[in-house]
């Protein structure tokens, strides 16, 4: 068995020390998830994040291997999103039974109808992978899970837990000699400097108007519990002389202005100061459900947003490049090197697995068999084009979920075949009010930052690709979903092995 660490022979008084330590860490880092519904007038009441009591292993070339593969990753969506032509192909069946894909694409069309006054593009992406070995005669290898390129969350819980591992590894080494430790078999991570650096890029690429304060618009959703993941990126701004304001979803036709030569600006009323400062960077961590679109108002927050000169962190194009479809566009043959050189592509593509969509004729003949069988429906999951966890329908639950739906619904998911972990690994997690010590499964996420500059038709130039940190989860193999702020996994921290 693969296991986190040698635990033979800790007594219970050890582990419960574990614990305790842990807890104190999370509670003196911020580490914590937010009980808004239970906020008081000066105190809200809060629980640490899920996460492991020890680090579990991964293998040290794949995590390098995902970590170089990034910067094609981050240049393949750059260019996805440049290129309208391709990415209208993929996405427009799917417009006559996807309000809220219509919504967005209607949002670009208007955008564009009135002349994009912003051509420098800002994203945070993350590309996500699993382990994948379907028989012990084969070699394990790195496949992804999926692409997210907006509001790409965990960062800041991800740096805080890979500082906790760090820092216990260093207190259980204590009496070994330094060749024998092992806190750096643990990767160091900055997330939270490098994607401050990111939005400062942008900051600075933004031409504003002499002698006009600017600012980064931090657009978040109301009652936020995941404040502990989003602030420690606008204190950082503050840090380096850049002011950074949220502002909720719902409150940004009250609280914006667009001029009428597309300036966005943002009033400041907080802490006694009431000022107008012009927007430089637009970071979305809202504006990703379905839901937010369902009033007119909602529609109309994204396009003041996307009408405006701010920067956008990303633009609607980009992220309509985070929807599933594209994901299945990409499996198909000669799709990613239209966008990249054929050793790049052939890299990036050996990491995809199988996915099936419906709305081709021959494939939907095979997603149909597939989708109604039990036994072939066992192979896979079947994802919609939404974003945020909770969403997929697994396995055998597939045939009875598709039978609940009108068949026209049915093109708005993809069935992808199913990653197969190495079944030789085991963790210590501490999840929710229990301690669980058994098979896991873990999802490495590399953070990719990019800032660019479109040009004419769909040529860009790339003014910042690099790979900018990495997340880590675990979750217990019986468990589908990886979702840790939901309560299905864990934030974690590699422990790289040969």
């Amino acid at each position: 068995m693969n296991t986190p660490e040698d635990v033979s022979g800790v007594s219970e008084e050890q582990s419960m020390q574990l614990v305790t330590a842990i807890k104190d860490y999370q509670l003196t880092h911020g580490n914590l998830i937010k009980w808004v519904q239970s906020e008081g007038v000066t105190r809200v009441p809060s629980v640490g994040v899920g996460v492991s009591a020890l680090p579990t292993p991964f293998p040290r070339s794949l995590f390098d291997e995902a970590w170089q593969l990034q910067a094609s990753m981050n240049e393949l969506y750059v260019r996805i999103a440049s290129d309208e032509d391709w990415l209208y192909g993929v996405l427009k069946p799917l417009f006559d039974h996807d309000d809220f894909l219509a919504a967005l694409w209607d949002v670009h069309v208007t955008v564009k109808t009135a002349g994009v006054a912003q051509d420098i593009v800002c994203g945070i992406f993350r590309s996500d992978y699993m382990l994948h070995q379907p028989s012990t005669r084969e070699s394990v290898s790195l496949k992804q899970v999926e692409v997210n390129t907006l509001c790409v969350a965990g960062a800041c819980h991800a740096e805080r837990v890979a500082g906790m591992h760090r820092h216990l590894q260093r207190k259980r080494d204590v009496r070994k000699p330094a060749e024998e430790q092992g806190a750096e078999r643990l990767p160091v991570n900055d997330n939270i400097e490098q994607l401050v650096i990111t939005l400062c890029k942008a900051h600075d690429a933004y031409t504003a108007s002499p002698f006009v304060q600017r600012c980064v618009l931090m657009i978040v959703q109301a009652h936020n519990f995941n404040v502990a993941d989003e602030r420690p990126i606008e204190y950082g701004l503050w840090d380096s002389g850049i002011p950074c304001y949220r502002c909720e979803w719902q409150e940004v036709l009250q609280r914006t202005t667009l001029t009428a030569s597309r300036k966005l600006l943002y009033r400041v009323n907080e802490a006694g100061v009431q000022a107008e400062l012009e927007v430089s960077v637009v970071y979305y961590r809202a504006g990703y459900t379905a839901d937010e679109y369902t009033e007119h108002e909602g529609r109309e927050t994204r396009l003041r947003l996307e009408l405006s000169c701010a920067i956008k962190c990303p633009d609607v194009l980009t992220h309509l490049t985070t929807f599933k479809a594209v994901q299945q566009a990409l499996t198909e043959e000669g799709a990613v090197e239209r966008f990249l050189s054929a050793d790049d592509a052939h890299r990036v593509r050996a990491t995809f697995m199988p996915i099936v969509k419906v709305d081709k004729v021959a494939e939907g003949q095979l997603f149909r068999e597939i989708a109604t069988d039990p036994r072939q429906a066992s192979h896979f999951v079947l994802k919609p084009n939404l974003e945020g966890g909770g969403n997929n329908v697994y396995g055998t639950k597939i045939p009875d979920f598709l039978a609940s739906i009108p068949d026209e619904q049915w093109s708005k998911y993809i069935l992808m075949r199913l990653i197969v972990p190495p079944g030789d690994t085991s963790g210590v997690l501490m999840m929710m009010e229990e301690l669980y010590e058994g098979p896991v499964i873990s999802e490495l996420g590399v953070l990719g930052s990019v800032v660019w500059k479109k040009e004419e038709g769909s040529e860009v130039e790339v003014v910042r690709n690099v790979a900018a940190g990495w997340t880590f989860k675990t979750k217990p193999s019986h468990v589908d979903e990886m979702n840790v702020v939901k309560g299905y996994g864990c934030f974690d921290c590699p422990k790289l092995a040969a």
